[in-house]
Parts: C-alpha cells; structure tokens; sequence
C-alpha cells in the first residue's frame, strides 16, 4: 500500500509541483473567466494573460530560492 501511495504522490507531483500555486494559477483563470463573461471590455484578456505571467514568474523565483537555501 505504501508504494501504491508513494507512486500516486510521484505522479501528482509531476503534475503539481506546488498545490499553492497551482490554486492561486486555477483563481487567476476563474477570476478571469468570471470578468471577462460579464465585462467585455478591449485588453482585458491581456491582462489575465500578464496576471499569469507574473504569477509564474514568482512562483519559479520562490521555488529557486527555496532550493538554494536547501542546498
């Protein structure tokens, strides 16, 4: 059972590499799809795109930092 869950985690963390940005990614998108349904407005598309990322952009800067300190 151990290595059944042990190769489930490897394959989600494939995936998922950090469960928080990957959440903050999903409400970025939301967000996004939500304003732009209701509100459609020239450029606004743009801006999700850029909202994302910047997003990536720190969350690889996080994640290089944290290895940096771990090593």
């Amino acid at each position: 059972m151990k290595f059944i869950r042990a190769a489930a985690t490897e394959v989600v963390g494939l995936f998922v590499g950090d469960w928080l940005q990957t959440i903050v990614s999903i409400a970025i998108l939301g967000f996004g799809w939500l304003v732009l349904s209701r509100i459609h407005v020239d450029g606004l598309g743009f801006v999700v795109v850029v909202a994302l990322a910047v997003q990536l952009i720190y969350a690889t800067t996080l994640e290089a930092r944290d290895r940096v300190r771990r090593s």
